[in-house]
């Protein structure tokens, strides 16, 4: 009877023994809990591979596609082809209409550089709003900050007319030099690969950097004449937005008459 009691005794030790066992390895390997019921866990460990996303500069734009919006020369493409293609593009200055002149669209030749325009000109008087020093310039569509001018330095008169000189010479306005003409510049990278150059401008938004992104209509400077010759004078005056759209190395325009570039403008910036 006595060996009997023993037996059982011991059995019931071994059981409540395992019973216990199992409870710690129930709440060892609990996520985010000790290794025994009833402690602080703490607050959980950020893991070194998954840094935290930084919050784009001008709010929560979508990344930019890498894939091209089209192979080749978008100019090839019937106009009503690139209005669809181009619909997500909006007016640079608000509210602004394309009433522009022959001049002041792609494509107009510029002989006193020897050269060929290669935007748009926002004017005062051609555009259907107020256009002037100070006007608020916006991002045509989110995009990528690639180039912002917040180090500019005017040309003065005398290397304005040097440049001019230089590009009467050449066959065609050399890149570098018109570059220049262009003044204080941001440009952005949008969808497809889908460049904006913003030129001529005062000023620049002081909280933007190259690689920031930002939301379509985000002020991004202001109207100026940076790069003019009057702007070389420091005399006041020519004061307006030149605004180019570029895809695989075309500029929007590119070869096209003034009527299809109207029509092609007009039915995505109005």
């Amino acid at each position: 009877m006595f060996k009997l009691n023993t037996l059982q005794t011991c059995a019931a030790a071994a059981a409540a023994l395992a019973l216990l066992y199992s409870g710690l390895l129930f709440w060892g390997g609990m996520p985010g809990t000790s290794s025994m019921p009833g402690t602080d866990p703490g607050p959980p460990v950020a893991r070194a591979d998954s840094p935290p996303a930084p919050e784009p500069a001008g709010g929560n734009a979508p990344a930019v596609e890498d894939q091209p919006l089209f192979e080749g020369n978008i100019n090839s493409l019937p106009p009503e082809t690139i209005v669809k293609l181009l619909a997500f593009l909006d007016s640079p200055i608000a509210g602004a209409t394309i009433q522009m002149t022959d001049g002041q669209l792609p494509g107009a030749p510029r002989p006193h550089r020897n050269g060929i325009h290669q935007g748009i000109d926002y004017y005062h008087g051609f555009s259907g709003v107020p256009i002037r020093a100070g006007t608020e310039v916006l991002a045509a569509a989110d995009g990528l900050v690639i180039r912002i001018d917040h180090d500019f330095t005017e040309l003065t008169p005398e290397q304005h007319a040097a440049y001019r000189r230089l590009s009467v010479q050449a066959p065609d306005t050399p890149a570098e030099i018109l570059d220049k003409f262009r003044g204080r510049q941001v440009w952005l990278k949008h969808r497809g690969q889908v460049i904006t150059r913003y030129a001529h401008l005062d000023e620049v938004a002081t909280d933007l950097s190259a690689g920031d992104l930002v939301y379509a209509g985000r002020q991004i400077g202001t109207v100026g004449n940076s790069g003019t010759s009057q702007a070389a004078a420091g005399i006041p005056g020519e004061d307006h937005l030149h605004f180019e759209i570029w895809l695989n190395e075309f500029y929007l325009g590119e070869g096209l008459p003034p009527d299809d570039i109207r029509y092609i403008l007009r039915g995505i910036l109005e």
